[in-house]
């Protein structure tokens, strides 16, 4: 008899009972009776595979026959694993066994089924399944871009063999904006892949009427199928997919190392480095921008021109300067005010026609008189001597100046066609082959009188004469264009760079220069985008509408079809270049990592970040030392988007270190990455192996690294772990154990005799530890209530009111209901009965009690008393805090860890609520980036120069070393 005959059997008798109310219940009551006779349960097990792929998803049906006749069907079967020693896999009522095996190549386990009926019970025989090795599975295409109406595409999914039996492979969903998956069919979190199959399409369609705000980068990866890294599909989704407003056209811009500038439609923009209000927003604010911002409300600006930390630009004819304001650089006619906050007229005229920047001064020309001012110690200024100039001062007699151009510490310009250079020459770049300190006049160039355009550059001079490019000074980088013969040589001579007669305009920075040629198309040649030795004039691009480019040392922007782009030549500028708050190094502002609703327990590392979702553990970003516990054949690089760690769904606690990471599952320790003790710089290849006895954290007789979680000790009693840099302190069965690098005591030894702590080693005689947190320096830990620490002190951040160091435990104060504890940089913070108290070092405001003096003694931070969670990144004065549900942070904000959505605003000395959301859950404080769990939701901010806050990048900016498009004006 089916179960779903005695289930309708007892629905009719159910309706029978409320229709007619009946039915006899004596005769009710000998049905039931005699229904456990007629059981005969079976189990049905032939066809369950027994061969598994390492890492591939186990699916298996068990079919249950001889269910019950009688109406012990009231009790449903029920199914459940017996004995099993196949950790991840599960049965559900339908007799489905599925799960990922977490288990390795060449192992084995076992299990038996045991089905339920009433008071009947059937059990299997033992099913054993060997594990085999992994499939490798690849994508056919990783990189996608979808346009405004653009047809559905595919990928092909390919397995290196068939797969053994029908499966589901899971995937997550990260974005770079949305919340949800923009393509059809992909929100369920699985692929099938049936039985035999050695591909399988994978079709990507956009969803109708999908409406951006913004442009989106998608990123589909797949978490199982294969040990090691798993591929991963990449979806761009432009800006213009919402058929919004085209972008502006733009007429002029300019760069320097920190900032730009450009104007479009007489309207300006600047964004980078707000320094000394190089930026001109106005008093007080300071904030660096990552996007580009209005300056003013002015629509008659005309150009702009940028020197190291300030701005001069012309507008209506008018000159206008702003920013630092030493050495007259804002030609106000004096060193006062220091700072020029916004666009401020310099003098009366309205008749000004050119404008270039240099180092530390400028230049500028009316009425075709040439006028220089600021800073003069080369001769720059062309004033005959090298006195600085508080205002313009007018250069010679003549009023033919058509061009001007200032590089590092020397100018060129163009009068009546014929060329002048003057001010610092020891490279040759003032073009009389002749090394000069300073030229305090206006020197001819040649006799030629068909000069076109002039550009300086840091150490180098380019310029156009009838067409032709010539090319003089320093050649360390291959800036002149001169080929690789020339490499290296400072050339003195004007040479000509090549044959081409239709170049047209040029820009020269540090150590690249740039041009134009032929009607619109780009070429540079130098330093370009982090690298030497391209040595002569190489085109950027197939585009023919470049109309103006400008250079700096570390970056370069231009004009293409009125749009803006720029690309960085020195990872320090990819943050001013423009690409937002949320791109390449830095995330401002708190971004999610992923759709899923289900995580629990972050954990912020020196480069990487990690975790726990539903069990399962994720990490990502700085991978040099292979702490990212990927079975990735020795792969080296970052990952940015999260990695499940292995195959387990029990990892219960996780801390990222330096270059290493531990975790516990099941009260397991495991740990991977560099080993304690050893080099933490990272990027090469593995150092040596330790010397016999080894020590750390992992069994050391094989290598000091570890590529993939391996298990410390034997006991299965481990509740908590904490890591700093090069140290690790943990609980097992309620005693504390500290091990790693011991310069301060920090592991609870004597240093002068025990500098390396080689295993974990017991601190104390306690078995009534609960909590426990380290930094590279200290170490603290909470006792039945008691709170102690240990190692580092000079500071106060021991908590004893003694500014000395102790490698043994010191108790802060005789209070007993301490709940949580965290040590920082220089400082220590904790929680009892809901109030926060922080002590130890104030530097950058991390003691968050408004003072920047430091504590030797805990002192309270606000007046709540709903503290429950508190974080502090191991070596930075960064903390951050849940009171209530709310999450405050406040000290370093130097990799924006405040997470303000604001660039680098400083330090802050008392806690500061980020958003005004009261769902945060956890926290946790790396060395430069924030994770944090809201509701199940993951969030990350701060540092991503790792990928640590699985930053995606920007659509259309992938790669901000080659021609970007600038958008946000």
């Amino acid at each position: 008899m089916t179960t779903k005959y005695i289930r309708n059997l007892l629905l009719t008798l159910n309706l029978l009972l409320l229709t007619a109310c009946s039915l006899d219940a004596e005769l009710f009551e000998k049905i039931k009776s005699t229904s456990e006779a007629s059981t005969d349960l079976s189990l049905k097990i032939s066809d369950l595979p027994t061969n598994v792929p390492e890492s591939f998803p186990y699916y298996g049906q068990v079919q249950v026959t001889g269910l019950s006749s009688g109406l012990s069907s009231f009790s449903t079967p029920t199914l459940s694993l017996q004995d099993s020693t196949c950790p991840g896999l599960s049965i559900n009522a339908d007799g489905w066994i599925s799960g990922v095996l977490d288990k390795v190549s060449g192992e084995s386990c076992e299990f038996k089924v045991k089905v339920t009926q009433g008071s009947v019970s059937v059990v299997s025989d033992v099913i054993s399944l060997g594990v085999q090795n992994s499939l490798q599975l690849t994508l056919s295409q990783e990189n996608f871009s979808f346009d405004s109406g653009a047809p559905t595409q595919n990928t092909v999914l390919n397995l290196s063999a068939p797969a053994p039996f029908a499966t589901y492979l899971d995937y997550s969903i990260y974005s770079a904006n949305s919340e949800s998956s923009l393509f059809n069919g992909m929100n369920t979190g699985k692929i099938l892949v049936p039985a035999g199959a050695t591909s399988v399409v994978i079709p990507l369609t956009l969803q109708a009427g999908l409406s951006l705000s913004s442009a989106e980068h998608q990123t589909i990866q797949l978490n199982s199928g294969m040990s090691g890294l798993k591929p991963k599909i990449e979806l761009v989704i432009p800006l213009e997919f919402t058929g919004g407003a085209p972008a502006q056209f733009f007429q002029d811009i300019n760069v320097s190392d920190t900032h730009i500038c450009a104007i479009s439609d007489g309207k300006l923009y600047c964004w980078g480095n707000n320094d000394k209000y190089r930026l001109g927003l106005g008093a007080g604010d300071l904030d660096n921008r990552t996007k580009p911002v209005r300056v003013g409300t002015s629509t008659t600006w005309q150009k702009v021109a940028l020197s190291s930390e300030g701005t001069c630009g012309l507008n209506g004819g008018k000159l206008y300067c702003w920013g630092r304001n030493d050495s007259g650089r804002s030609a106000t006619g004096s060193n006062v005010p220091s700072e020029v906050t916004e666009p401020t007229q310099v003098g009366g005229n309205s008749d000004w026609q050119d404008l270039t920047g240099g180092t530390h001064f400028s230049c500028g020309i009316r009425s075709g008189e040439l006028y220089c001012w600021g800073y003069n110690q080369f001769g720059q200024l062309a004033t005959g001597d090298i006195l600085t100039k508080y205002s313009p001062t007018r250069v010679g007699a003549s009023s033919t100046w058509q061009k001007i151009s200032a590089g590092g510490s020397h100018v060129c310009g163009l009068d009546s066609g014929k060329l002048y250079c003057w001010g610092a020459g020891p490279r040759l770049q003032l073009g009389n082959n002749a090394s000069v300190t300073r030229q305090q006049s206006v020197l001819q160039v040649g006799a030629s009188a068909s000069w076109q355009d002039v550009v300086a550059g840091n150490d180098h001079t380019c310029g156009i004469n009838a067409g032709k490019l010539y090319c003089w000074g320093d050649n360390y980088s291959g800036q002149l264009g001169l080929g690789a013969a020339e490499a290296g040589n400072i050339i003195g001579a004007i040479s000509q760079v090549g044959t081409a007669s239709d170049w047209e305009s040029l820009a020269a920075g540090g150590n690249h220069t740039c041009g134009i040629r032929n009607g619109g198309d780009l070429y540079c040649w130098g330093a370009v985008s982090y690298q030497s030795g391209v040595w002569e004039p190489t085109r950027i691009g197939t585009d023919s509408t470049w109309s103006k480019i400008s250079t700096s040392y570390y970056m370069t922007c231009g004009i293409n079809n009125g749009s803006v782009l720029c690309w960085a030549h020195d990872e320090s500028t990819i943050n001013y270049i423009g690409l937002g708050e949320d791109r390449a190094e830095i995330a401002h502002k708190p971004h999610r990592v992923g759709l899923s609703t289900t995580w629990s327990l972050p954990s912020a590392g020196y480069g990487h970040s990690c975790a726990i979702n539903a069990g399962r553990l994720y990490c990502w970003g700085d991978n040099s030392s292979f702490q990212l516990g990927q079975n990735d054949n020795g792969s080296l690089a970052s990952i940015i988007v999260p990695q499940q760690v292995g195959n387990s769904k029990a990892w219960q606690k996780i801390a990222s270190g330096g270059g290493h990471t531990c975790g516990i599952k099941e009260g397991e320790l495991y740990c991977w990455g560099l080993n304690v003790g050893f080099d933490f710089g990272g990027g090469g290849p593995p150092p040596p192996p330790p010397p016999p006895g080894g020590g750390g954290f992992m069994p050391m007789n094989v290598s000091p690294v570890s590529q993939v979680p391996t298990r410390v000790g034997a006991s299965k009693a481990w509740t908590a772990i904490a890591a700093g840099s090069g140290q690790l302190c943990g609980i097992n069965g309620g005693k504390m154990y500290c091990w790693g690098q011991n310069s301060d005591g920090q592991m609870a030894a004597d240093p002068s005799t025990v500098p390396l702590v080689e295993e974990p080693t017991q601190v104390g005689t306690s078995d009534k530890w609960h909590a426990v947190g380290i930094s590279s320096y200290h170490s603290c830990g909470i006792d039945d209530g008691k709170l102690y620490c240990w190692g580092y002190g000079d500071d106060g951040e021991l908590g004893d009111g003694n500014n000395t160091s102790s490698h043994t435990p010191v108790r802060v104060g005789s209070d007993s209901d301490w709940t949580a504890v965290v040590a920082g940089n220089l400082h220590t913070c904790g929680i009892r009965s809901g109030q926060l108290y922080c002590w130890g070092g104030s530097y950058q405001g991390a003691l968050g009690t408004g003072s920047m003096v430091d504590a030797s003694t805990p002192q309270r931070v606000g007046v709540s008393s709903s503290w429950t969670e508190i974080a502090s990144g191991f070596e930075n004065s960064a903390v951050c805090g849940i009171d209530g549900g709310k999450l405050f942070c406040w000290g370093s904000d130097g990799w924006g860890q405040q997470g303000n959505g604001s660039a680098f605003t400083g330090a802050e000395v008392v806690p500061i609520q980020l958003g005004t959301s009261t769902n945060w859950q956890k926290v946790s404080v790396g060395e430069r980036n924030v994770c944090a769990v809201n509701a199940g939701k993951l969030f990350c901010w701060g540092g991503n120069n790792n990928g640590q806050s699985a930053l995606p990048p920007t659509p259309g900016a992938a790669d901000p070393t080659t021609p970007t498009l600038i958008t946000g004006f």
